[in-house]
């Protein structure tokens, strides 16, 4: 689910106690914001319902600190891909040239 950063303030005049937290995706490529609230598992969206992407954790930090989210958990989602390209050796297979 999605949720904007007006309604992210919001919540948190209600319930200062939601749970947000910055995600690493694909080793560090990129973060973005996670809110955990009643059950629920929203990702920050800026303008036309795109999510909000950061270079870095610290930019995200800086992001919600403008709103009063002083502290923020930080969670890193390791990415399929870096197992899938390791190098598979195999002893049973030589190249030949023909």
């Amino acid at each position: 689910m999605i949720m904007k950063m007006t309604e992210l303030h919001h919540l948190l005049e209600q319930h200062p106690a939601t749970e947000i937290q910055i995600q690493s995706h694909h080793e560090g490529v990129y973060f973005t914001v996670e809110i955990s609230h009643n059950e629920e598992t929203y990702r920050l969206h800026g303008h036309k319902d795109k999510p909000l992407v950061f270079r870095d954790e610290e930019s995200a930090r800086n992001m919600l600190q403008q709103v009063g989210i002083e502290h923020v958990k930080s969670r890193r989602i390791l990415s399929h891909f870096s197992a899938l390209a390791q190098p598979v050796v195999s002893s049973g297979w030589r190249a030949q040239i023909a």
